[in-house]
């Protein structure tokens, strides 16, 4: 079980300090250091079920298992980087077809009271046709929402 599940305070907490991230019209995630999910905005929450917070993403994003915790580059990115990364995920919405997803991986640091260490910028790469300029474009799209963590002291 999720340390993280447990405490409704704490979610009241994030929702209530993430909540800007309704806004966005790219699927956003936060996650823990554990690559828990204790935030997600609207986009996000329709490709997920419905009990995601403090679950994992192997727990959550059918095409991965538990055994990606132990060599997931992006766990590493969460603890140790300080710039915006890109990667990619591919997730299958609740059993339905499979998209490839571009991430701007956005850290946010230790020492957090609300456990929030990266910022998950999801773009689908099949929604519409990439441009050769993809993942430029969805980095530099990740770092205007750093600027904006940083901006609101979130």
């Amino acid at each position: 079980m999720s340390t993280i599940g447990a405490d409704s305070e704490l979610r009241d907490e994030i929702t209530v300090r993430w909540n800007w991230l309704e806004a966005e019209p790219d699927p956003c995630v936060v996650v823990s250091e554990r690559m828990e999910f204790v935030y997600a905005n609207a986009p996000a929450r329709a490709l997920v079920p419905d009990q995601w917070f403090g679950k994992h993403c192997f727990e959550l994003l059918p095409v991965v298992d538990e055994t990606c915790a132990f060599h997931c580059p992006k766990i590493t990115s969460v603890t140790k980087a300080t710039e915006v990364v890109y990667c990619e995920e591919t997730i299958c919405m609740q059993g339905q077809h499979c998209d490839v997803f571009g991430v701007g991986l956005i850290p946010l640091g230790t020492g957090r009271a609300d456990r929030a260490r990266a910022v998950l910028l999801m773009r689908g790469k099949n929604v519409v046709k990439p441009e050769p300029e993809f993942e430029g474009r969805l980095l530099r799209d990740a770092e205007a929402v750093r600027d904006r963590i940083v901006a609101q002291g979130a």
